[in-house]
């Protein structure tokens, strides 16, 4: 009788019905940013919610090499999931590690491509393997129109944040009109922490959460390390470091208290792809700086905002130190305007994404 108790609980049920798995490959959680954090929590809640449990996964950066250890959560597997993310594009580091192992696991595996970016890669080096994923899933419909120009079969979802979020209300309490966030470009993450320096009504934003939740091996701890040390190494000692551990300071490790914070701006200099998603999903008046890919630039085009509007290149901000204040005034005061473009494309957002799913856990 107990036993039989405890087969009719509603966990027991769950993991009766539970009996497919998929294997992550680029885990971005290992980035420890609030971007990365709710790509993942996101792709998790949407395949648990048609009965798929992830089995393990494998680390943003990680080499091919790095498969043999996860072999028996492989082997598990049902399908492989790839998450694009930003890695695909100009043949970099990222896009050819994850050359080398989508070659490997279409081996035995049938292998899905989902939020993706695409643009200028070697299409006599890659176009064997597009053609080898059971379905591919791009962000953006720029990348989605150059794999069609290689007669790639690809269909657009987009960025996987926009599955869910929160909708935070406004309560002004920011001490300052403006924010600021870093970047994935050095340059430009130098140039907003000094802007935010010299800018009474601006306040510095970074997209890290200051703590490392995710880690994997001697690189992780490395991480660790360094996430300690450089900066003090910065602040005490004004020893040089790279921007990302200057910005530490500024962290906030919630992603709820991140996304309050970041909706009490007038508005936002953002100059990270998820922190542009951020302020979309919030309709917090922003200028986004153009990144290392079309990526900002191909969202804003979709979602129907003049792009010249609510854009500006570092080239153009290091030009003219007021235009960047210009922008962000423009945008506090104009963005109301086209709130309803903004509303519609999230609606529909969710929509797509709800078929994409649909489609990966039924190839």
């Amino acid at each position: 009788m107990v036993s039989s108790t405890k087969q009719n609980t509603p966990h027991a049920r769950d993991l009766l019905v539970r009996k497919n798995y998929y294997f992550l490959v680029n885990d971005t959680r290992y980035d420890n940013h609030h971007g990365c954090l709710t790509v993942i929590k996101n792709l998790e809640m949407a395949m648990i919610e048609r009965d798929w449990l992830c089995c393990g996964s494998l680390p943003v950066s990680s080499d091919v090499q790095a498969l043999s250890r996860h072999q028996d959560a492989i082997n598990k597997a049902d399908l492989v999931i790839v998450n694009g993310e930003g890695s695909l594009h100009h043949d970099k580091r990222n896009a050819n590690r994850l050359f080398d192992i989508c070659c490997l696991l279409q081996e035995t595996k049938p292998v899905v491509l989902i939020n993706a970016l695409w643009q200028e890669n070697d299409p006599v080096k890659w176009t064997p393997i597009l053609k080898h994923f059971k379905a591919i899933y791009v962000r953006d419909k720029q990348s989605l129109n150059m794999l069609e120009e290689l007669t790639i079969v690809a269909n657009y979802a987009p960025d996987l944040t926009f599955y869910s979020y929160p909708q935070i209300s406004k309560q002004k309490t920011a001490h300052k009109n403006y924010g600021i966030t870093d970047s994935v470009i050095n340059k430009w993450a130098e140039r907003a922490l000094a802007y935010a320096k010299h800018n009474d009504n601006v306040d510095f934003l970074t997209m890290f959460t200051g703590r490392l939740t995710y880690r994997s091996g001697v690189k992780g701890h490395l991480k660790h390390f360094k996430y300690g040390l450089y900066p003090i190494l910065s602040k005490t000692l004004g020893i040089p470091v790279p921007p990302r551990y200057k910005s530490l300071e500024y962290a906030v490790s919630d992603t709820h208290e991140f996304l309050r914070i970041l909706k009490q701006y007038d508005a936002v200099c953002v100059a990270r792809y998820h922190a542009l998603c951020f302020v979309i999903q919030q309709e917090v008046p922003f200028v986004a700086i153009a990144s290392n890919s079309h990526k900002s630039e191909s969202l804003i085009a979709e979602i129907g905002l003049p792009v010249n509007l609510f854009m500006a290149s570092p080239k153009e901000i290091n030009d003219d130190k007021h235009t960047l204040s210009e922008k962000l005034e423009y945008s506090a005061i104009h963005f109301q305007e086209y709130r309803m473009k903004v509303k519609d494309f999230k609606h529909q957002a969710k929509l797509e994404l709800d078929s994409m799913f649909t489609h990966i856990t039924n190839v």
